[in-house]
């Protein structure tokens, strides 16, 4: 083979992006190949030059691909992508990509093609809707749960001090207990330079309940502190050591069911279309190469 040919075909591969292209999953035997990763990767980092090129986000995009692919394979078995309703969504996508340029950049065609997946997955969720509709009944009966789990029960606002030392923790709880403030403490043995700039104290407040069920240890340590009271043992995770600070605390407000219906409502419709998605992923084929990890 001549040298000049063989520089010719691989400038060729290289400008297709098929060039070492691999199959990294394949979805009921549709393959994603690690080229749709590449070009994903190259569009993500064209609007965000900040963002590193790294295992985690091929993972992430990949994962993403996998389910994107499984809804988009059931949405064109329901035909959902020949409504007049999604061809027209399309075509104003289209014309409105047109009239601002966008598909005149070198990374609009695998913006586009997940852009379309994307449309088809919503077709797909406003199909499950339909098919299983909420009906008051259950927003009624998902707002007596939430009631009667928050009804009587306190939240708390805490401020946190991180430190890289179990030393370090230990004396900013003696200065705590010396009667410094939150802030001087923070600002003298925390690592967490964000937090630093932001006061250390979170505006939000968070419900006992929920740190009962996601965060045992902290709510633990927490839950029968007085506001300007602070944990007297540091709390551990990996090599960071947090004490925490009780800024407020107050009885948790249930908002009326005509405040919240509307929420609740679109959490369980939301909810619907997951189990649908998840129901897909259990009965698809997906087959993963290169120690992809596939979504369960």
């Amino acid at each position: 083979m001549k040298k000049t040919y063989f520089a010719s075909a691989l400038m060729l591969a290289l400008t297709s992006g098929t060039l070492f292209a691999q199959t990294l999953v394949t979805v009921n035997g549709q393959a994603i190949d690690s080229s749709v990763i590449d070009d994903q990767v190259a569009s993500v980092r064209a609007s965000n030059p900040n963002v590193q090129d790294t295992p985690e986000l091929r993972q992430m995009l990949t994962e993403r691909q996998v389910i994107s692919t499984v809804v988009t394979q059931e949405a064109k078995k329901l035909k959902l992508d020949q409504s007049a309703e999604f061809k027209a969504a399309l075509e104003q996508a289209r014309a409105d990509a047109a009239k601002q340029g966008a598909d005149k950049k070198a990374t609009f065609k695998t913006e586009w093609a997940v852009f379309e997946n994307d449309l088809l997955g919503q077709a797909f969720a406003a199909h499950i809707v339909r098919q299983y509709p909420v009906q008051e009944k259950d927003v009624k009966a998902a707002y007596n749960d939430f009631s009667n789990f928050y009804k009587g029960t306190q939240e708390v606002q805490l401020g946190e001090i991180v430190t890289d030392s179990s030393s370090n923790a230990q004396k900013a709880i003696a200065d705590l207990d010396a009667k410094k403030s939150f802030v001087s403490v923070l600002n003298q043995y925390s690592i967490d330079e964000a937090a630093k700039k932001a006061g250390g104290i979170p505006k939000a407040y968070v419900p006992l309940k929920d740190l009962q069920e996601s965060a045992p240890p902290l709510y633990a340590a927490v839950k029968d502190l007085k506001k300007g009271a602070h944990t007297k043992t540091p709390l551990q995770n990996g090599n960071l050591y947090a004490v925490f600070y009780v800024n407020d605390r107050r009885n948790v407000t249930v908002p009326s069911y005509e405040a919240a219906k509307n929420e609740i409502g679109n959490d369980l419709q939301a909810a619907r279309v997951d189990a649908a998605i998840q129901s897909l992923l259990k009965k698809a084929s997906i087959k993963s190469t290169n120690n992809i990890t596939c979504p369960p």
